[in-house]
């Protein structure tokens, strides 16, 4: 396909997003109610930096989100005296995101195909990016920022003598983590390899780079956790859930990840039928867990009233025992990510186990993940069946099309109807 009939499918699928702009689509449920409630901020920022700080502040529950991003769109607001222009600015800015993760896998798989071209269109049907670029909302500029550093993280692979590499990584990596603070745990991921991979004086020059840019981070911290009751705040989201959140996480990696590997399903079958007492094993250790929280440990499996993902939400419909269905859920979707995971074990559990500590308060939402899943898996783990997916072709896009399409139209006709 040439360029120019790319670049005209690229068009209209940004001319998607102007559309739900204009009919004010709210396919992820929760957009619509946050861009009414964080509109004030920018707003006041907008008027001056006190305003829009002491408006920020003085709510207990913005305290665990940074003020960046409000600061940014306020400065936009006060340059434009429009909204609309701003969200039009916003909206055009989060197209780019496609095209950046265009860009990281042709650099990971060195391949320029069509294919890839339109795997990365599926942007496009996510309901969490679209009400994100539709409602001025801060996870699409993280994502930007996020999408950047994998790039360059990519880039030092193929040239680890070019150190600007190192520095461009983790200069948007804190980028992103001052629009949301959780990214910058991924910042272990990237100094282990950077301490692999460089002198220990380079490796010592990066640390103290990185460390006068998080200061206003830092300072930012120290302010709030000494003048306002800053861990009272997080308190009110309540205890930390990490075992819950990594039932939702990978629950939700199952859904994303079923129709990449449903052709196959019967050959991952086979992988494990040899290996049924580690399989049998991992079965037991979910099961005992749930049988702790039913019989004697109320509260080790604690669900939010609120998100929890695709899956939380069929158990509520069909009046299920969250607990145990989530399990059995997350069970499936650990064989199965390990199945992807199988030829780097190590080095991908270790960005599975970074990207649980990203999310250790009680409420989890699937908008967390979708879609930096596909940065996640298609980007930075290091797997050769999803390798061979793109070298190969070997997984439909009309099928993942009509999947994620199916996906897409179910959320904005059930919000539609939740909402109205």
């Amino acid at each position: 396909m040439n360029n120019i009939k790319k670049i005209t499918i690229y068009f209209i699928c940004c001319t998607s997003l102007f559309l739900g702009l204009l009919f004010d689509e709210n396919s992820s449920g929760g957009a619509k109610i946050d861009h009414t409630y964080l509109i004030p901020f920018i707003e006041n920022f907008s008027i001056n930096f006190k305003n829009g700080f002491q408006l920020f502040i003085g709510q207990s529950f913005t305290l665990i989100h940074s003020p960046v991003f409000y600061l940014i769109t306020g400065f936009f607001l006060k340059i434009t005296q429009n909204i609309l222009v701003v969200k039009i600015l916003y909206l055009l800015l989060s197209c780019s995101i496609p095209y950046i993760f265009f860009l990281i896998i042709k650099t990971k798989y060195e391949i320029k195909t069509d294919y890839l071209f339109f795997f990365s269109l599926l942007f496009f049907l996510s309901p969490y990016f679209r009400s994100s670029a539709i409602w001025l909302l801060g996870d699409n500029l993280s994502l930007i920022f996020f999408s950047l550093s994998v790039l360059f993280f990519l880039k030092i692979n193929f040239n680890k003598d070019k150190i600007i590499n190192y520095y461009l990584c983790f200069t948007f990596l804190i980028l992103c983590s001052y629009i949301r603070y959780y990214y910058c745990i991924f910042s272990i991921y990237y100094l282990i390899y950077f301490y692999r991979n460089l002198t220990l004086k380079d490796f010592f020059k990066i640390l103290i780079f990185s460390f006068f840019l998080s200061i206003p981070a830092f300072y930012y911290l120290f302010y709030v956790a000494t003048q306002f009751n800053f861990f009272g705040g997080i308190s009110t989201f309540g205890t930390l859930n990490y075992y819950t959140n990594a039932l939702i996480i990978l629950s939700i990696f199952l859904f994303y990840l079923f129709p990449f590997i449903l052709k196959d399903s019967f050959l991952i079958f086979d992988f494990y039928k040899k290996k049924y007492k580690n399989i049998l094993l991992i079965f037991l250790i979910f099961l005992i867990i749930y049988l702790i929280d039913k019989f004697y440990f109320p509260n080790m499996i604690n669900f939010s009233t609120r998100g929890g993902g695709i899956f939380i939400k069929i158990s509520e419909v069909f009046n299920l025992d969250k607990s145990l269905f989530l399990s059995l859920i997350a069970f499936i979707g650990l064989i199965v990510i390990d199945y992807l995971f199988k030829e780097n074990r190590f080095e991908n559990y270790t960005l599975l186990i970074i990207l649980i500590l990203c999310f250790p308060l009680f409420s989890f939402f699937q908008k967390y993940l979708d879609p930096l899943y596909y940065f996640f898996f298609f980007c930075l783990v290091k797997s050769n069946y999803l390798k061979q997916t793109f070298l190969n072709e070997t997984i439909s896009l009309k099928f993942v099309y009509l999947y994620h399409t199916s996906f897409f139209l179910f959320s904005l006709i059930y919000y539609y109807k939740v909402v109205q």
